[in-house]
């Protein structure tokens, strides 16, 4: 399976709408969203967040961060570090199993790390 099956997978679990793969410089190794979605501006936002998140973690001595969870009014967008050199992005909509969400995330997130 490449990258962007994998993502593909990720985008038919339900409620999820894009699925971004972007390296820690913020461009984008592969992408499944539809119709409308910015995958370029959604990788370069999401490399800036993830490195503050995990900047908030070793301030706050509380670990190497596994994910992080965003909630805004119209969606949720669920981060994961990839190996040292690439994150994966979701962004699911507001009413999704987001346990289920963050759970698909997680597996995926296994099976990038063999591919990238």
């Amino acid at each position: 399976m490449n990258s962007n099956e994998i993502l593909a997978a990720l985008v038919q679990v339900q409620g999820i709408e894009a699925a971004v793969c972007v390296g820690r410089d913020g461009f984008v190794i592969d992408a499944v969203a539809g119709a409308g979605a910015d995958v370029d501006a959604i990788g370069a936002m999401v490399s800036t967040g993830l490195g503050s998140a995990e900047s908030v973690g070793k301030e706050l001595g509380v670990g190497t961060l596994t994910q992080s969870m965003m909630e805004y009014t119209d969606g949720v967008i669920v981060m994961t570090a990839i190996g040292e050199d690439a994150i994966l992005a979701v962004v699911a909509a507001t009413n999704s199993s987001l346990g289920n969400v963050r759970l698909q995330v997680r597996k995926r997130k296994r099976e990038l790390e063999e591919v990238l």
